[in-house]
């Protein structure tokens, strides 16, 4: 008899799952002269653990430019155009520990999703390019979302939606590389796990209240402890 899931992972993409090289930022810029007709780089705005639509419209804000909804989906589309001709030729790479991903996936007592600030097609051509997409059942993702934080009771509504699942906030963890998704985890209560593989230091990531803080998860075993303290037995 296959056991119910009593634990839920939800997991960011960017620098905590996979490094595009600056697959993104490239997309991003391309993106940005097709439909705003700017030459600029995304390098000149704090996007780290924002939203694929926030980006958007903090690019219009920065240079000025109104904010249209309509713009605002035509960028984001243009965006994802880019992001897949580009990881075409150069595919994203999977970060050290990964492979916890397959592990956890084939689990019936855990179920694994993702919080993530991309939008659904962007966040699928990603994680495809490195053959991870198959090992999450579900995503809150951020098509027509501003607010990151609007995610995570997203993701805890999806698993009820969708599997019947309802989990008590520390049956919950969130895993992510920037204070923001610490942050995002925080909303619903859930037990914050910070990796140090993007922008942020683990000084950052504890600053911002993450429970557990790790510089990558190549340590695969101390990563899986946590789950075994928490009632989760490997």
């Amino acid at each position: 008899m296959m056991s119910e899931p009593d634990k839920l992972l939800l997991w960011d993409i960017d620098g905590t799952i996979i490094a595009t090289q600056g697959a993104g930022e490239a997309a991003m810029d391309r993106a940005m002269l097709e439909v705003f007709g700017i030459n600029g780089q995304l390098n000149d705005i704090d996007y780290s653990g924002r939203t694929d639509p926030l980006l958007g419209k903090m690019i219009c804000e920065h240079y000025g430019i109104s904010v249209i909804p309509e713009k605002i989906q035509e960028f984001v589309e243009s965006y994802v155009r880019n992001l897949s001709a580009i990881l075409a030729s150069k595919p994203a790479t999977l970060l050290p520990g990964m492979e916890v991903l397959t592990e956890f996936s084939r689990r019936s007592d855990c179920l694994q999703g993702l919080l993530t600030g991309n939008v659904r097609a962007g966040g699928k051509c990603k994680l495809s390019s490195v053959d991870a997409w198959s090992h999450f059942a579900f995503g809150s993702f951020a098509d027509n979302c501003f607010d990151r934080n609007e995610l995570a009771p997203k993701a805890l509504k999806l698993a009820s939606q969708q599997f019947g699942a309802v989990f008590a906030p520390d049956q919950v963890f969130v895993i992510g590389d920037t204070p923001r998704d610490i942050e995002c985890g925080q909303v619903i209560a859930a037990r914050t796990i910070g990796v140090a593989t993007g922008k942020y230091s683990t000084g950052d990531l504890l600053e911002a209240g993450a429970d557990h803080v790790f510089e990558d998860l190549s340590d695969s075993d101390a990563f899986l402890e946590i789950f075994e303290a928490a009632g989760v037995s490997y």
